[in-house]
């Protein structure tokens, strides 16, 4: 089984990307453009678009904020799974804001509901609700951790929350429906 990633054609167990959050989002595509990912059962186009969904929605949080400090995104194959891991300092966001509760199973959600449009509209056509869904979709583990100043997580609460980790794996696969 092919348990690595490959960037710039070299081979790792581990790579990880720092991206100021005043860079250019062509640049941080340009960026994934260049790391091929182990075989999952996710197709490997869908599994990129989820990551950069979340990426995107740091990046987001990060200008809102002021924030210069790099958000970092960890890829690591390990126990044959392939872990993400996406750390930023954008402050958090209030969960119940959100047009569907986040710890929900997202193949009950229907993102054609009135809440997902009002959430849709309430934002300007700017955020859409869907970093997380898509995340939750895609990965079979998902975890949202809020953090303090201190790197500690804790429950969400406005003004103590200093940014988010999120973790997210999935299996790694050597051969997909005899491909």
């Amino acid at each position: 089984m092919d348990q690595t990633l490959w960037v710039d054609g070299k081979r790792s167990k581990t790579i990880r990307v720092k991206m100021n959050p005043s860079s250019d989002f062509r640049g941080v595509i340009h960026a994934f453009d260049s790391i091929r990912l182990p075989k999952t059962a996710i197709d490997p186009e869908n599994l990129k678009f989820a990551i950069l969904e979340l990426i995107n929605n740091s990046i987001r949080a990060h200008k809102e904020r002021g924030e210069q400090r790099d958000i970092l995104v960890d890829m690591t194959i390990a126990d044959g799974r392939l872990h993400i891991a996406i750390r930023d300092y954008g402050g958090g966001f209030d969960p119940s804001l959100l047009p569907y509760p986040v710890d929900s199973d997202p193949a009950s959600l229907d993102i054609h509901t009135q809440a997902f449009h009002q959430y849709q509209e309430k934002n300007g056509f700017k955020r859409f609700g869907m970093g997380i869904y898509l995340a939750k979709k895609t990965f079979e583990r998902f975890q949202l951790i809020f953090l303090d100043e201190r790197d500690i997580p804790v429950s969400w609460a406005p003004g103590r929350i200093v940014g988010t980790l999120i973790r997210a794996n999935l299996s790694v696969r050597e051969d997909l429906d005899g491909k």
